[in-house]
């Protein structure tokens, strides 16, 4: 129970982060509005509904309270009034991002695939760079086991919604499952960078650092296997890194580990910036470069790598340097990477 609590929770947060709070309407309104708010936090969501259903008969007119209200409904499982409460507000020109997340997450539970569908879709055409829409689409999809649809849903969010984390989080996943090392790699770096404190940082970090054993263990293999000319003349992207890479094998000779991937890091963006920053543009790798200009790449691939490799080791190193730690800890929080738009490279594998 608890740990279902705890989910409710999060999902709410989730959704206040990114409301747009059309406070319009009475005080009176507004104060019972935060009063139910407190009530879901505390996940006392009968006292919620009760509150939020007060707010709107207030100011009946307030879209939010009425969104809220819904998705406390869904949150109790009363799908029939959460549904009779949200359809009405995808109708209204004023209807936000959160509204369409939700309808989407009411009508799915409802095991009503095309509403569900229609409803998120219309919230993109509205919204066409809004991340959580995207993401929402890609959830939608998973619950359906339409798993290509999915991904291609969270890949769309990336490409027009370059900021939000949480659909790098879900291809990462994708593409250490289906062994696209590369890809595990850059969005699994893109996502720790923008949520970089949370249990999925430490998940994705360690997907990160296996991908790198992955990656490099198939080039291998290939070398092995005498095609040594896969790469040698790249058409893109990612074959302009796979290119780079693979002229790079030897520098993890004996089994990678935090040293040496630091080697084949810093190699690669000085292969990188002699070659490909031009033609291929990316905030990623820049963001990287200032980190060496500044000094704090060793720190940021310890920070990425250090415990997952040997944890001692970590520590007595993060000891030893801890003026310098310091200073990247404070880089990174105050000067977080910012994907740009139009640097979308991704292939159809």
């Amino acid at each position: 129970m608890k740990k279902t609590l705890t989910g409710i929770l999060s999902l709410f947060f989730c959704f206040n982060l990114f409301a747009q709070e059309e406070l319009t309407g009475s005080k009176e309104g507004y104060d019972l509005y935060q009063s139910a708010k407190l009530y879901v936090q505390k996940g006392d969501l009968s006292n919620a509904v009760m509150v939020f259903n007060q707010a709107v008969q207030t100011d009946p007119d307030n879209l939010l309270y009425r969104r809220e209200l819904a998705y406390t409904y869904f949150l109790l499982s009363d799908l029939y009034r959460a549904e009779v409460m949200i359809a009405p507000l995808l109708k209204d020109e004023r209807a936000d991002e959160e509204t369409f997340q939700i309808a989407c997450k009411i009508f799915a539970a409802k095991k009503n695939a095309e509403e569900a569908e229609n409803a998120i879709n219309k919230g993109i055409k509205k919204f066409p760079h809004s991340g959580i829409l995207y993401c929402e689409k890609g959830e939608l999809y998973t619950q359906q086991k339409k798993y290509k649809s999915a991904s291609k849903a969270w890949e769309e969010g990336v490409k027009m919604a370059p900021g939000f984390h949480l659909n790098y989080y879900n291809l990462t996943k994708v593409y250490a499952f289906t062994k696209r090392h590369l890809w595990a790699i850059l969005y699994g770096e893109t996502f720790v960078n923008l949520e970089s404190f949370s249990s999925r940082t430490q998940e994705v970090k360690k997907i990160v650092f296996e991908s790198y054993k992955f990656l490099m263990a198939e080039l291998n293999n290939i070398a092995l296997d005498g095609k040594t000319n896969r790469y040698e003349d790249p058409k893109d992207f990612e074959s302009a890194c796979m290119k780079i890479y693979d002229g790079l094998r030897n520098v993890v000779t004996g089994g990678i580990h935090t040293d040496n991937l630091i080697m084949l890091r810093t190699r690669f963006l000085l292969e990188w910036n002699k070659y490909y920053a031009i033609q291929y543009p990316s905030e990623l790798i820049d963001f990287q470069h200032r980190m060496i200009q500044k000094g704090h790449y060793d720190c940021y691939n310890q920070w990425l790598f250090g415990k997952l490799d040997n944890e001692i080791q970590f520590k007595n190193w993060t000891q030893k340097f801890a003026t310098a730690m310091n200073a990247f800890d404070q880089f990174l929080r105050n000067q977080k990477l910012q994907p740009k738009e139009n640097q979308y490279y991704q292939t159809k594998s």
